[in-house]
């Protein structure tokens, strides 16, 4: 007897979340909108949550309403530890280290992003240090 396939999961960054709340349409959205679907396993991170909150606040208000919706929704939420920041730090950008430790530190398969200068550019250290694969949204839809 054979076990049914894992659900991918996928860590999403503040760049993807910030989009998603931000646009009806696109790749962003609907990757959020799968997860809670239940077609996909999303984390997050507080600092994640805390960030799309402060940027929406200040340059998008209007779609601190859609913020609002999804964090109703049951998410999950993993914060790393200290050390796994520090080991971060060492492969990427200081503000970017703690999503991609908390993407390591909740296992997930895939980390989402839009920032192309710190996170993306960075994508071959991040798997070879963490094993996680880097995607931006249009990417992960593909790639499920």
């Amino acid at each position: 007897m054979t076990s049914p396939p894992r659900m991918s999961s996928a860590f999403i960054d503040s760049t993807v979340f910030f989009a998603a709340c931000a646009s009806a349409t696109g790749s962003s959205r609907l990757l959020i909108e799968s997860g809670l679907a239940g077609q996909l396993f999303l984390y997050f991170s507080s600092l994640v949550l805390l960030e799309t909150e402060r940027n929406l606040a200040q340059s998008r208000p209007q779609a601190l309403g859609q913020l609002l919706l999804y964090r109703a929704k049951p998410t999950n939420i993993v914060d790393p530890p200290v050390d796994l920041v520090r080991r971060a730090m060492q492969i990427v950008h200081a503000k970017d280290a703690a999503i991609v430790a908390a993407a390591a530190h909740g296992h997930a398969d895939y980390l989402v992003t839009l920032d192309k200068r710190h996170i993306l550019s960075a994508a071959g250290a991040i798997a070879s240090t963490f094993g996680l694969v880097v995607l931006t949204p249009g990417e992960m839809l593909a790639h499920r």
